[in-house]
């Protein structure tokens, strides 16, 4: 039982056994409730009440109810880490002890919860790639005194822009031509990658 994105301790296991024991029709909105209030960084998940109400309907006491909350918000704070492709998921679950029942609602939560974030993350990736980038340029000599008027300091001044921002460089000779040579070696990975 190793995942490299959760480490497999005692008491996960334990936490596991509890919440596979846990009634599958109950299941759901107890991981919906855990999970919304992690979202909203809420330190109580449950009220006092609530803890009790909760053993009453899963027939357990409030240690091993402890455990199953724990256990949950350990497993979504390393899930919300790492970005799985859902069948990876489901059989990482399954194979650290979740039964099939737990693992599709975790699977569908996590979905659920992960979805907006990576839907955010793609709209702008796209429009960052559908941005047409401007691209100039002009050179500058700079006078080092007034009085020594033999000592010039060549300067380059880059102006990348979009709809949207617009960033300057400025350049000395030593700035420009490190530059050039990281983006010769940046050409070059391109071009091996292509190869």
């Amino acid at each position: 039982m190793n995942c490299s994105w959760i480490k497999i301790t005692q008491n996960l296991q334990k936490g596991i056994l509890v919440i596979n024991q846990l009634d599958d029709t109950k299941f759901e909105q107890f991981l919906k409730r855990i999970v919304i209030k992690l979202r909203l960084q809420d330190t109580e998940i449950f009220t006092v009440d609530e803890r009790k109400k909760l053993q009453v309907i899963f027939k357990i006491d409030e240690e091993t109810l402890l455990i199953a909350i724990k256990t949950i918000i350990y497993l979504y704070k390393r899930l919300l880490k790492f970005i799985f492709m859902p069948v990876d998921l489901q059989k990482d679950l399954m194979h650290i002890g979740f039964n099939n029942e737990k693992t599709e609602f975790i699977v569908k939560m996590w979905s659920l919860e992960i979805s907006p974030t990576l839907s955010e993350l793609a709209s702008k990736e796209s429009n960052k790639c559908g941005e047409s980038l401007n691209f100039s340029w002009k050179l500058n000599t700079e006078l080092s005194s007034s009085l020594q008027k033999k000592c010039k300091i060549p300067k380059a001044y880059l102006l990348i822009s979009n709809e949207k921002e617009e960033n300057e460089m400025e350049l000395t000779h030593s700035d420009l031509y490190a530059m050039f040579i990281q983006l010769e070696s940046i050409q070059n990975d391109l071009d091996n990658l292509i190869l």
